[in-house]
């Protein structure tokens, strides 16, 4: 199985009855530490196989590829996008490759 987190956290999966609550379990937008528990507590939970990490090239901060790829115990693919729309050959390619890495 492969995580993406990107769109998980922007669904907001977690339901709860308070507006507050449901902001603050929404890990995304805060430190990268918070975002590592939840993504952990994910790759139990999931038996997680690898992790597909979509950046937008304008707001990607390298340093939190270089934390999750020293936090996490999962193959990380990082895929940056600058502007919503079809997924380029190369990265078709890329992973197709990172899927059949896993297997």
């Amino acid at each position: 199985m492969v995580f993406n987190e990107v769109q998980r956290q922007f669904a907001m999966p977690n339901v709860v009855e308070d507006l507050v609550e449901q902001y603050r379990l929404y890990t995304y937008p805060y430190g990268v530490f918070g975002r590592i528990k939840d993504i952990q507590a994910e790759i139990e939970k999931r038996n997680i196989d690898g992790i597909i990490h979509y950046v937008q090239s304008f707001c990607f901060r390298q340093i939190e590829d270089m934390i999750f790829r020293e936090k996490l115990d999962v193959p990380i693919l990082t895929i940056e996008g600058d502007k919503p729309g079809r997924v380029d050959a190369r990265t078709k390619l890329r992973i197709d490759s990172f899927l059949e890495m896993l297997k």
